[in-house]
């Protein structure tokens, strides 16, 4: 290297040495652009943090729907555990009647399940506001002197991990129950609820008004609430009318404090309601919050489970017989008579996509939070619907 000529060097390693300089400049031009940049934003140590924050929004928004389909296929598979199980539905009736006698004067008005345990939420309790019991601790009768009877459906799941099954009373509350939010999420929970009463209700006690499904005329508002007035009551029960929307002028019955008169239909609509209503309030994500209570539990696969196990859902609960030894001999052969109807009323069962809101035709019903919510039914025009007490409209039990 000593006797190198070093213009021959150059010479001989021209191409070299200019690509490195190039390469050196281009990174200190970079460095300079960077600098002023970080410089804009308070230094190096804010750019740093925005820079991570961006990251994590990117990363987030591509593994949110993978992660968002992985949630929704577990819920989908803990309700159909859950709602499959004719024992989960009795075991919430039964929870809820016991809590009403033991947690006096709290009032239940919902229930949450597990396989474990079952915990009753009440409304006017000044202590935490639930009850909980285990289910292998619950009677296989719970007789009611205050003749109540629960009128259960499913919400969806808890988002508290748990994948419970959250189970609305509708004979606790107001005549009206009024689901508002987003249009999609509210006309698939409606679907969803009226295909429950439908088969849990005796026949005839359910009547759905026109524009409730695409497959299922059904009458104008103001003839289907006449038809639900008209229908008798059966068994305790009071009749159902499900509708998008409240007949007008809203009816003397309906603008009334809530009582315990059960020739007054329960009315379920989409939209707001008007009077004494307990509003379901549901969103895009599939979440449907009610007003005044902790519940706010996802139904995006409350669709698709139910199609799966429709026809296993039990009747409801029947009026439970004096105490003696032919008490449960007698409980059972009612609430196996009360299953059979419900059986031969079925003549098929549900196929896995479609949840009947008849007894007899089925379409679909589009699930809300994600692409494979799928489709799920409605059916032919049942009967007319049932009604109990009630509460104002925020708090829970009025």
């Amino acid at each position: 290297m000593r006797n190198t000529d070093p213009f021959e060097f150059f010479s001989q390693h021209r191409e070299t040495i200019f690509r490195i300089c190039g390469i050196i400049g281009v990174l200190l031009i970079i460095f300079l652009i960077l600098r002023a940049i970080a410089m804009r934003m308070g230094g190096w140590s804010a750019a740093w943090a925005r820079v991570k924050r961006e990251l994590a929004v990117t990363r987030n928004a591509f593994a949110a729907p993978v992660r968002a389909w992985f949630q929704h296929r577990r819920r989908l598979r803990r309700l159909v555990h859950h709602l499959g199980a004719p024992l989960t539905w009795r075991d919430a009736e039964r929870a809820l009647v016991r809590a009403r006698q033991e947690a006096a004067p709290a009032r239940p008005y919902a229930a949450l399940v597990d396989d474990r345990e079952v915990t009753v939420l009440l409304a006017d309790s000044s202590e935490a506001g639930t009850w909980t019991i285990d289910r292998a601790e619950l009677p296989a009768v719970t007789p009611d002197p205050d003749a109540h009877r629960p009128v259960i459906v499913a919400l969806g799941a808890s988002e508290d991990g748990t994948g419970r099954a959250v189970f609305l009373d509708l004979a606790t509350g107001p005549q009206q129950f009024a689901i508002e939010g987003d249009q999609r999420a509210c006309a698939a929970l409606l679907q969803a609820i009226a295909a429950q009463l439908d088969v849990r209700l005796p026949a005839g006690l359910v009547t759905v008004a026109e524009g409730v499904h695409r497959n299922h005329p059904g009458e104008p508002v103001r003839n289907a609430y006449r038809a639900a007035r008209e229908t008798e009551p059966h068994f305790g029960l009071a009749p159902v009318l499900i509708a998008t929307e409240l007949p007008d002028p809203l009816p003397v019955e309906l603008s009334a404090p809530p009582s315990a008169d059960l020739t007054v239909p329960r009315v379920i609509v989409t939209g707001p309601g008007r009077g004494h209503v307990r509003r379901l309030l549901a969103d895009r994500h599939a979440r449907v919050y009610v007003t005044g209570t902790p519940l706010l539990p996802f139904f995006d696969a409350l669709g698709r489970a139910l199609a799966r196990v429709l026809p296993t859902i039990p009747p409801v609960l029947p009026p439970a017989p004096p105490t003696g030894n032919a008490a449960g001999d007698l409980f059972e052969e009612a609430e196996g008579q009360a299953q059979q109807q419900i059986t031969l009323a079925k003549p098929r069962a549900a196929e896995p996509d479609e949840v009947p809101l008849g007894r007899s035709a089925a379409a679909p019903l589009e699930s809300v939070a994600d692409a494979e919510a799928g489709e799920t039914s409605a059916g032919r025009a049942p009967g007319t619907g049932s009604t109990s007490p009630s509460t104002t409209s925020r708090s829970p039990q009025h």
